[in-house]
Order: structure tokens, then sequence, then C-alpha cells
């Protein structure tokens, strides 16, 4: 009973972090065998997860627009805004698995045809 309580505080509190550009917080949240399944790379541990989020080199921030919780899943719709090098606004969706409150699994699905062109 507890993760169905704290599955949507750990989810928000990572994007805090993510927001504040902290990955070192953000990485607090997350399982060690944290999996992450999108649409531009896939990766099964935090480090792999931020090393290629790093890479995009774009500074962003991610507006949350609605949460529903059912159980220990959380389904996150927000609004992806890239800041720089270049302006965009995606709409997003991300499911989350949380066990012993630390993200396992993290899907995300978005329209690429929105993410901007360097």
């Amino acid at each position: 009973m507890e993760n169905e309580n704290n599955a949507i505080e750990v989810v928000e509190n990572f994007f805090k972090a993510i927001n504040k550009g902290d990955f070192e917080e953000a990485k607090t949240f997350m399982s060690n065998n944290h999996h992450y399944s999108g649409p531009m790379f896939s990766t099964e541990n935090p480090e792999d997860y931020f090393e290629k989020l790093r890479a995009f080199e774009m500074e962003f921030e991610v507006e949350t627009q609605d949460m529903l919780v059912a159980k220990t899943g959380v389904t996150h719709r927000s609004l992806l805004k890239v800041i720089s090098p270049v302006k965009a606004t995606i709409p997003c969706c991300e499911v989350f698995d949380v066990s012993d409150n630390k993200i396992t699994h993290q899907y995300f699905y978005f329209d690429t045809a929105l993410f901007p062109k360097p």
C-alpha cells in the first residue's frame, strides 16, 4: 500500500530535479536497474539514461499537465518545452512503474516529427 501512495510523489520529485537540471538528485528517484524506453533511445540504467539525455545539448523543462495513478503506475501527461538552442513545445506522455519508492521503468511517447532540428 505504501507504494500506491508514494508513486506520484516519486515522479513529481523526479521532475522537480529534472527541471532544476540536477540529474544527480533525479537519479535518487530511480532504481539501479531503471529501464527507459523512448522513441529516440532506450537505456537500462540511470547513468546511460542521463548520458543519452545530455547528448541532446538542449536546455528544457517539463510542464506537467496531468498525472494519473493506478497502484504503482503513474501516467504523466506533459509538455516538453525546449528552451535553447531552439524553441519548441512538444506534447508528451510518459508511463512510470514505481517499486520501493524508485522508478523502475519509464516509457516515453511523443511525435518525433515535432522534435526540433539543431
